[in-house]
């Protein structure tokens, strides 16, 4: 599950995310892929829809034997590239144009809308796919979530329809950790030896409006190797619209 790893000295709303996935599929029976898909296509002026993906949200940790989870640049580095490939590689199977929003060179309204996401995905997963769904949502039967249409300003800067956002953590048990694990099992004590997981939405940039949503769990990929990272984003993606409607073919 993608969790207890979560319970470590990180400064980072992604151990309180994670927490929250790690409850989720304990009740939703640990499957992989929990989705909302608002639309059943793609829609644009143009030939193909444009899409921008913002800078990915991914990051590994390494899990202490104490279980402290220390941030692991090469192992984060390496995941970052290889999706990257990996999303290349699936933004032409669904019929997108896609530009990848290079993170070094973020402007002020890039940075608002990633912390606009953040806050709001962590919402998500608690009124839409938790145990606390609000009145206004239909208890969680309602979809209708948004950024605002102040989004509209990405759609301007990168001539674009949509905008993907992308989180995802994994935490990585040291040999430590698992030694650690073995004796506490032995003791009748469980431990977490790692998890991964995350989420990613994908956003009309006309109206501001989280037109699809999907969390996933442990087992989706390795982000490390290109295979893994490509069985990793096909997971992550999964069901995402496409640039034609259901029974369509080119």
């Amino acid at each position: 599950m993608f969790a207890a790893r979560c319970a470590t000295s990180v400064p980072d709303t992604g151990c309180r995310i994670g927490a929250l996935l790690a409850f989720l599929f304990y009740f939703a029976g640990c499957v992989i892929t929990q989705n909302v898909q608002q639309i059943d296509r793609l829609e644009s002026v143009e030939a193909n829809p444009r899409v921008i993906l913002m800078p990915p949200d991914i990051r590994y940790y390494l899990l202490t034997a104490g279980g402290v989870a220390e941030p692991h640049a090469e192992w984060t580095e390496a995941a970052q590239n290889n999706f990257t490939v990996a999303i290349r590689n699936l933004a032409t199977s669904i019929g997108t144009d896609l530009t990848i929003v290079d993170r070094n060179n973020l402007g002020e309204t890039h940075i608002r809308y990633e912390k606009l996401h953040s806050a709001v995905g962590m919402t998500v997963l608690h009124h839409q796919f938790g145990t606390f769904g609000l009145p206004s949502k239909g208890n969680g039967r309602v979809f209708d979530w948004s950024l605002g249409p102040g989004v509209s300003a990405l759609a301007d800067e990168h001539d674009a329809d949509y905008a993907l956002f992308v989180f995802y953590r994994d935490y990585q048990a040291s040999g430590g950790r698992v030694a650690f694990a073995i004796l506490a099992a032995a003791a009748g004590v469980g431990t977490s030896t790692g998890s991964e997981g995350g989420f990613a939405s994908l956003v009309d940039l006309r109206t501001g409006d989280i037109v699809w949503f999907n969390v996933v769990n442990a087992g989706s990929g390795e982000l490390r190797d290109a295979q893994g990272a490509a069985l990793a984003v096909d997971t992550l993606f999964k069901d995402i619209p496409t640039s034609q409607g259901p029974g369509e073919s080119e």
